[in-house]
């Protein structure tokens, strides 16, 4: 029928979402994994955080590198890349390298994470039919919620019932099949490559979304680097519970967010984000004042319905708020927001933990929500209204 609307669930849909699936089970299960691997290997507390800084530094540095290529050369060749890149430093640990070569590896690594995510992103807004953009999101951001409860979980059992080995062969593997996989999309074709294509650093139709998730990552990233401890803090062993719990909820919130997008339009995405920053705080605030497992992981329920609601309505705006010619820029910036906040936070709250506890520092994690809340009530009708005005140039095949 010629006026049927082009369905979502695709193969080249369902593959880039298994693709991204086994990308960031590679990516998280080393999370968790690596710091012990430096630490058995003699490296300091020091050493093991430089793991993540490393890889987060690269991936900042290549994302907007990334974005302009994406635009200029094509999504499918720059994804490839980018796995390719990431699939190397894998290989190599599994030979058990001393901890230098490692870090210098990580690095490498985090150009291969920031340049393959980046290019997943942008590509999934090119296979998504427009009218089910924020479905599309919502579904396509299962991949990192699943791999969240699942990557820590996998890479701590191999090395606890195997060894480091293993865990990197298994990482090796991963990547691998998100690169065969990615072989098997047959991408839209874009019309307007290889015509000047200017390399920004920023894409400034995405800015206000992008500084939303900015902020929401600098909380986010409290509660990778110091709940563990704070719950030790307490004698309670039930930090694994709030991220189980956390990746259930946004599992559950995410596709709910999208749909809200389609229906409801700008009023969906007001809602989404109003939701989502309130949520969060809530759940932070439970976080600080928690005395009972239960209690945490409620707060983790909580954290992980605000952030299902945040993140894919602030990713839709940033990708519709410019044409398709420019989304590999407009994903550049926003994920490159994202990892600021991340790393940004880490040494924050950091400090702030040193010198006031980690219930003061969680209490304080309210700050740079009710920034993003007020930045996004005052900017709201230019950040909405910006996001529904793109322009569509990719045909589907």
């Amino acid at each position: 029928m010629s006026g049927q609307k082009p369905p979502l669930w695709t193969k080249n849909y369902i593959l880039l979402c298994l693709s991204s699936l086994t990308f960031c089970l590679a990516f998280h299960s080393l999370i968790p994994t690596l710091p012990l691997y430096i630490k058995e290997q003699g490296g300091s507390s020091d050493m093991a955080g430089l793991a993540m800084a490393a890889l987060t530094v690269a991936a900042v540095l290549i994302r907007p590198i990334a974005g302009w290529a994406l635009d200029r050369y094509g999504r499918k060749a720059i994804l490839l890349a980018g796995l390719l890149v990431f699939l190397i430093p894998s290989f190599v640990y599994s030979f058990m390298i001393p901890i230098v070569p490692l870090l210098l590896l990580r690095f490498v690594q985090g150009f291969g994470w920031g340049v393959g995510t980046t290019a997943q992103s942008t590509l999934v807004s090119d296979i998504v039919p427009s009218h089910r953009m924020g479905e599309g999101l919502g579904y396509y951001g299962l991949a990192n919620s699943i791999s969240l409860g699942l990557g820590p979980a996998l890479g701590l059992w191999l090395i606890a019932s195997q060894s480091f080995s293993n865990l990197f062969v298994t990482s090796f593997l991963l990547t691998t099949a998100a690169l065969g996989l990615v072989l098997l999309i047959k991408a839209p074709k874009q019309s307007n490559l290889n015509q000047g294509v200017k390399l920004v650093f920023l894409e400034k139709l995405a800015l206000g979304p992008s500084f939303i998730i900015l902020l929401t990552t600098i909380t986010y990233s409290s509660l990778l680097s110091f709940l563990a401890l704070f719950m030790q803090e307490k004698g309670l062993a039930s930090t694994g519970w709030f991220f189980t719990f956390m990746a259930i909820s946004s599992f559950a919130s995410r596709p709910l967010a999208g749909k809200l997008i389609d229906k409801k339009g700008q009023t969906g995405c007001h809602t989404g984000i109003l939701v989502g920053l309130l949520t969060i705080g809530l759940s932070l605030c439970m976080v600080a004042g928690t005395n009972s497992p239960w209690q945490l992981i409620l707060a983790g329920c909580l954290f992980g319905l605000g952030f299902g609601f945040v993140q894919p309505t602030t990713l839709f705006l940033s990708i519709n708020s410019v044409s398709s010619t420019r989304r590999g820029a407009a994903n550049a910036t926003y994920w490159t927001a994202f990892d600021i906040g991340v790393a940004l936070g880490s040494v924050l709250w950091g400090v702030i933990a040193n010198h006031f506890g980690y219930a003061t520092m969680f209490y304080l994690n309210i700050i740079p929500l009710l920034l993003a809340l007020v930045y996004y009530l005052t900017g709201k009708s230019a950040i909405l209204r910006l996001g529904f005005s793109k322009q569509m140039g990719v045909s589907q095949n």
